[in-house]
């Protein structure tokens, strides 16, 4: 807890406290892995900081706990008991039901389904780019924000049903070609974030379930989208 009501640099307190936070590092072998600050600027107004290490939540996760905070803090308001039913799972009973699953004869299918489904995939994508590449891969990586507007939203859920596809699967092809063309392959391995929550018992639990699947897609032949 932090106070910072009455003082003339309350402002530039409160900046540093929040790089401070941002700028310290977890320790995985120790803890803690989520951390929460309470500044209090003044009687009626406070601020809370909550940093949490990503191995421990998932954007899922995100959701499930400011729709937590929100019910806790009006609660507590009110002056009210806890209103959150208790959780019929816990991660690490979700960890166990995992270890157990991929286990003996069904991982080693479920690998050899990837050594047969990625065997002798591209390693890259041949992009135009305006530098070379380095000669050592950092795996560095930057996002670039693309935003779908409303109209061009109504005209792809209007060809996905048309097709009998999900908007999900329309724009991946979309996106394909247009990965192909740059690249002059027709080869593709995609990475798809997966919320990897396929059963109901985990929807309300806080931890990282997200899963990467590498998608490879075969544009040889021309074919239609």
């Amino acid at each position: 807890e932090h106070d910072l009501s009455g003082r003339p640099d309350a402002q530039a307190a409160l900046s540093d406290l929040c790089h401070e936070e941002a700028d310290t590092p977890f320790d995985l072998a120790r803890g803690p892995l989520i951390r929460g600050r309470l500044i209090r600027m003044s009687d009626e107004e406070h601020l809370f900081l909550l940093t949490q290490h990503h191995i421990v939540s998932d954007g899922w996760s995100l959701g499930v706990l400011m729709r937590e905070l929100s019910q806790l803090y009006r609660a507590f308001a009110a002056g009210q008991d806890d209103p959150l039913p208790p959780l019929a799972v816990q991660y690490p009973d979700y960890a166990a039901w995992q270890r157990q699953w991929l286990s003996g004869e069904r991982l080693q299918k479920q690998a050899q389904h990837w050594r047969d489904t990625l065997s002798d995939a591209p390693a890259r994508l041949a992009l135009p780019t305006d530098r070379p590449r380095p000669t050592q891969q950092s795996f560095a990586g930057d996002s670039v924000p693309i935003v779908i507007d409303a109209d061009l939203t109504r005209r792809l859920k209007r060809l996905s049903r048309q097709h009998g596809t999900t908007v999900f699967m329309t724009v991946l092809a979309a996106w394909a070609a247009v990965l192909s063309r740059l690249s002059g392959q027709d080869d593709l391995v995609i990475g798809v974030p997966s919320a990897n929550r396929g059963r109901g018992e985990i929807e309300e639990l806080i931890g990282f379930f997200v899963n990467t699947l590498a998608l490879r897609l075969d544009l040889s032949g021309a074919p239609s989208v």
